[in-house]
């Protein structure tokens, strides 16, 4: 089962393009970004700015939650909504340690730093909790991976 759940997850992650990202401060406010996005398996990579906000919480608390589904029209019925809801540590990683990271990502990342040296920063997220989102399978349906 879990294998399964596992080809399952990575198949639907790979159809998403934009995910939305929170975060939480050390004191615990929280926080929420939706960002461009691109995996490794069940790892999920994505640039952004060096003093976002976001880093600034990962730095504090790498505790991050994600959700995502695929792009798409909106779902005419419950049985067709389907997504991801992920738990898992984020880790700025620093510019020397980029192996495992995709190429759509440093890209970007290579981007930004050409337009503004040294103000972009990839971010690592590993998943402890996956959930997958079917409802096609029932109201509510989710089934849990955990890492």
């Amino acid at each position: 089962m879990t294998d399964d759940l596992r080809g399952r997850i990575t198949s639907f992650v790979n159809k998403c393009h934009t995910c939305t990202v929170a975060t939480a401060s050390a004191d615990g406010q929280p926080s929420a970004s939706l960002v461009f996005f691109k995996n490794s398996e069940l790892d999920i990579y994505f640039n952004t700015g060096r003093g976002s906000e976001k880093v600034n919480n990962i730095i504090d608390n790498p505790r991050v939650a994600i959700a995502m589904q695929a792009d798409g029209p909106v779902p005419h019925s419950d049985k067709a909504i389907k997504g991801i809801q992920c738990m898992g540590m984020a880790i700025v990683l620093p510019d020397d340690d980029i192996s495992g990271v995709p190429m759509t990502v440093i890209a970007r990342h290579n981007a930004f730093n050409s337009i503004k040296p040294g103000e972009s920063v990839i971010v690592k997220v590993v998943p402890t909790k996956i959930y997958l989102i079917d409802y096609a399978r029932g109201f509510r349906h989710r089934d849990l991976l955990e890492l």
